[in-house]
């Protein structure tokens, strides 16, 4: 019992400490006067670009669960304060590619 209590502690320390060095981040880049659904669609937008190397609007409307009206506001903001850049994609000129400026 006292090994599972010192391990959950662990992971507890561990979170803490994830949690603080996101505020760190999300101070340096001022992500903290966005609010929760702004923050989600940046967070999206960094983790698929950064696993896929290219990312559309649709990719993240589909991975953010958020609905298309909200992920376009939040993409407006984000880019008008230029945490990320929006392109027209040269292989089809329907498509926007999104991409993280830090």
């Amino acid at each position: 019992m006292f090994l599972i209590y010192t391990y959950l502690m662990s992971i507890k320390s561990k979170l803490f400490n994830l949690l603080k060095a996101l505020e760190n981040i999300e101070n340096e880049i001022n992500l903290v006067t966005f609010n929760e659904t702004e923050k989600k669609v940046f967070y999206t937008v960094v983790t698929l670009s950064n696993n896929k190397k290219k990312c559309n609007i649709s990719d993240v409307i589909d991975h953010s669960g958020l609905s298309r009206s909200s992920v376009y506001k939040a993409l407006k903001k984000l880019e008008s304060r230029s945490l990320i850049e929006i392109s027209q994609s040269s292989d089809d000129k329907r498509e926007f590619i999104l991409q993280p400026i830090i």
